[in-house]
């Protein structure tokens, strides 16, 4: 197994023994407000490098579940894989699942981020209908989830709260603040600068900005891991839909005038 699926593997233990010990009463629910979102950024993170470097046969079955008891309607490793592979090659033009997260206004973006689990779940039911492994995984991940809220129903609320919010954060940042800028459509630079950058550090971790701050570059070589892709210039604004050649070359060329080319363009 991956690196990052084994991060994957171990941020969601981390979730689940935080909601177990808080179900237990061995540590108080207000715990759960601070220490979810940091948690959730890192296994989403982590879950999301998983999915440009493996299919859903190569891991085990629990990967493939992906159940983070964040709602009874979720689905599972193998859709979302299908669904974040579109995002990447339509990347916010007509045909990119994440469309309703980028080009709508920033307040309604934000609440498009904080339903994606059920939106994602109903539109794929919709256009793809529910096979039998679908159906087993769903009943599977509700009975998880309705046997977490039996057990202490307020304290899962709050557990429900902070998910879902840093659920509807990371989607509105990894979506709408980088993919729509002044009304365009395309991929843009963290913004904020270097002081958002360095605060961002300070309170998630270097890597999680990393992450963020090479995003373009990301979308560029999808394949590449974090420590390969180049920082590009600021100024540097990718087109939505696939980049071509012309984009990457363009791109390659100016990591290589920061003394820093792109090892993994090849």
């Amino acid at each position: 197994m991956s690196t990052p699926a084994r991060r994957t593997v171990g941020w969601s233990a981390a979730l689940y023994l935080l909601l177990t010990c808080a179900l237990a009463g061995w540590l108080h629910p207000g715990v759960l407000v601070l220490a979810v979102p940091l948690v959730y950024v890192r296994l989403a993170l982590s879950l999301h490098e998983t999915l440009h470097r493996y299919r859903p046969d190569q891991l085990g079955v629990w990967l493939r579940l992906a159940a983070v008891l964040d709602t009874p309607l979720a689905l599972g490793y193998r859709e979302h894989r299908i669904l974040h592979l579109l995002h990447h090659r339509y990347s916010g033009a007509a045909g990119d699942p994440e469309r309703p997260l980028i080009d709508n206004p920033a307040a309604l973006a934000f609440l498009h981020a904080l339903v994606v689990p059920e939106r994602s779940f109903l539109q794929w039911v919709r256009e793809r209908g529910i096979d039998g492994r679908l159906a087993r995984e769903t009943a599977l991940r509700a009975l998880l989830f309705a046997v977490a809220l039996a057990v202490e129903p307020a304290v899962f609320l709050v557990y429900l709260v902070a998910l879902r919010l840093s659920i509807g954060t990371a989607g509105f940042v990894f979506h709408h603040l980088l993919h729509a800028r002044q009304g365009r459509i395309g991929t843009y630079a963290l913004p904020g600068g270097p002081r958002v950058f360095h605060l961002g550090c300070l309170l998630f971790g270097s890597q999680p900005m990393r992450i963020l701050a090479r995003h373009r570059a990301h979308h560029l070589w999808p394949r590449c891991d974090l420590e390969s892709l180049p920082d590009l210039p600021d100024d540097l604004e990718l087109p939505a839909g696939r980049a071509g050649p012309g984009v990457r070359r363009a791109a390659a060329q100016a990591a290589s005038s920061r003394h820093r080319s792109p090892a993994c363009a090849a």
